[in-house]
């Protein structure tokens, strides 16, 4: 998820430094984490069926402690990005994104609208469809830290204290909308996680490990 290994060929010229290690570091722990929410998560919602992962108490235990310590995590990430300034660089990165996005896309349309195939054609489409799944990413990042995130800890957090909850909403109990909605935060989440790792393959593992 390190923002550098989002940057296009045509733009890597202008990249000084590569990710700070404190960001790979915060990379790595939310990776770990989450795919122990989501093991946990997928064990707790398959318990009482013969495709249980685990034991449903320890799920439970394995559920609450990286739910928090992620949520814990995540906010002083947050709270050192704006304390160091890091932030700038996703505010600065988000300006300009649509835009690359766009040339991306119409790269891709103009290499397919030339009359006669190539193979200079095929690879400048290539590069272009390479740079447009890489700002793609940028993008999915950038969503998942700044919507999902907070979606995925705000909701975990309120499940930690059922007491609070409203006794019904909508003729439901009040824990089901709360439950449901933590769930679909997480389906996308794990959809994110899918993706990134499949694009991580085309930007290049080493870029990530070492932040170029």
């Amino acid at each position: 998820m390190s923002e550098t290994e989002f940057t296009p060929a045509s733009e890597s010229r202008k990249v000084t430094s590569g990710t700070p290690l404190w960001v790979r570091l915060f990379h790595f722990a939310i990776a770990i984490l989450f795919l122990a929410l989501v093991y946990s998560g997928i064990a707790l919602t398959y318990s009482y069926s013969d495709f249980a992962l685990m034991n449903y108490d320890l799920a439970v235990d394995v559920h609450e402690i990286t739910g928090i310590a992620i949520s814990v995590l995540y906010i002083v990430f947050v709270a050192y990005a704006f304390q160091s300034g890091y932030w700038h660089v996703y505010k600065r990165r988000m300006g300009s994104l649509l835009q690359r996005m766009t040339r991306a896309l119409g790269r891709i349309f103009g290499a397919k609208s030339q009359c006669v195939e190539s193979a200079g054609h095929g690879v400048r489409r290539f590069e272009a469809s390479t740079q447009f799944l890489l700002q793609f990413q940028q993008l999915a990042y950038l969503i998942a830290i700044v919507i999902l995130m907070p979606l995925l800890v705000g909701t975990g957090l309120a499940y930690l204290y059922p007491e609070k909850a409203p006794s019904s909403v909508l003729g439901f109990a009040g824990l089901w909308p709360l439950a449901i909605f933590h769930y679909l935060v997480g389906l996308l989440g794990t959809l994110f996680v899918l993706i990134h790792i499949y694009i991580s393959t085309i930007a290049g593992f080493r870029r990530i490990i070492f932040g170029r």
